[in-house]
């Protein structure tokens, strides 16, 4: 059963937000899950040692999965739990969830809303870290809007090998951006012209956020560790989108005509399950993926190996730029002809590349 007393979005949203505004920190993590085993325990304990006193916030989605709930009451010194239901995505919504990202700005200096398999770094220049090091960081750099982490995959089954191509400029466009509080009354800006009203991507971000960015952060999407868990994520997501009638509508899954169904996110989750499933059954859950060129392998203590060598010089290039200047785009002198190009390359490279 869910922990007693728990905390309902709809219900209790004042409530919600006046905890949210009382927890001050340099940093606020959000993530949104449900019936997430499979990660749950690894991504708490992940981001508590970069928060440390600070709770990490937890949107459930009306999870149903008992050891899920052992998990939360496990770690309920380190957690804000709040259920939710409805559309999986609607938290990143701005016009729905305005009074959170509101009590997020009153409470902390930057904040992300990230998922439950993803998980975050910082790089300091030789290394990556996840501890409380990333807070200190924050707190010397709040004059930057917002950090663009490189968004990497790990290798199937290896959870310390990520595959990297430092031409994949989609690697930042999809990640999810580490945001500087001061940019939420701009949200109310954006709301009220019709703009953009979704924190999801980091290129959700940039028609309203111009100025001074940054990357330096990694998010490690652990996208390939189980096959068994990313075709149930992908399940519960397309039952969402209301492409299936529920979870383990297999029999419609596999009937989906694909030419019914638009480039995006939608269509890469339909594709990448079959493929998935198809795996599983024709070799086995542990055969494994093609290795790209690239690949970074984690070691301890942050430590980063490169195969091919040549590789770490692109890296740390990548990871220590400006957002912009990769899309070779001038924040100081904005206009809507380029907010409307640069809009358009990233929505085709989401339909693209959706990782």
């Amino acid at each position: 059963m869910m922990p007693e007393h728990e905390l309902f979005w709809n219900r209790d949203r004042k409530k919600i937000c006046s905890l949210i505004e009382q927890d001050k920190a340099v940093f606020k993590i959000v993530t949104k899950t449900k019936n997430e085993r499979f990660f749950i325990e690894k991504w708490i304990r992940h981001h508590s040692n970069i928060l440390h006193d600070a709770r990490l916030i937890i949107f459930d989605n009306m999870s149903t999965d008992e050891y899920v709930f052992d998990v939360y009451k496990q770690y309920k010194e380190n957690i804000l739990l709040i259920k939710f239901d409805g559309f999986m995505d609607c938290v990143h919504m701005a016009h729905l969830f305005m009074p959170l990202y509101k009590a997020l700005a009153a409470s902390s200096e930057f904040f992300t809303i990230i998922d439950t398999d993803e998980y975050l770094y910082l790089f300091d220049g030789k290394k990556i870290v996840n501890d409380d090091s990333i807070t200190l960081f924050l707190k010397n750099n709040t004059d930057v809007n917002f950090f663009a982490p490189c968004y990497v995959q790990n290798i199937h089954s290896e959870a310390n090998v990520f595959s990297f191509n430092p031409e994949d400029l989609w690697l930042f466009h999809l990640s999810k951006p580490v945001v500087n509080s001061k940019m939420v009354p701009k949200f109310e800006i954006s709301l009220a012209k019709r703009w953009f009203t979704i924190l999801h991507h980091t290129k959700d971000l940039p028609l309203f956020c111009h100025g001074k960015t940054r990357t330096r952060f990694l998010l490690l999407h652990m996208k390939n560790l189980n096959r068994y868990q990313r075709i149930k994520s992908n399940m519960q997501k397309l039952t969402a989108f209301k492409i299936l009638e529920h979870d383990n509508d297999f029999r419609t899954l596999l009937g989906i005509n694909m030419d019914m169904i638009a480039p995006g996110h939608v269509r890469s989750y339909v594709l990448e399950t079959r493929k998935l499933a198809d795996g599983i059954l024709n070799t086995g859950e542990h055969a494994q993926d093609a290795v790209q060129a690239g690949k970074i392998t984690l070691g301890e203590g942050g430590s980063l190996q490169y195969a091919p060598e040549a590789l770490e010089t692109e890296f740390k290039g990548l990871l220590d730029a400006e957002y912009f200047e990769l899309l070779k785009f001038n924040p100081e002198a904005p206009d809507l002809d380029q907010f409307a190009t640069i809009k358009a390359y990233m929505e085709a490279m989401s339909a693209r590349s959706v990782p």
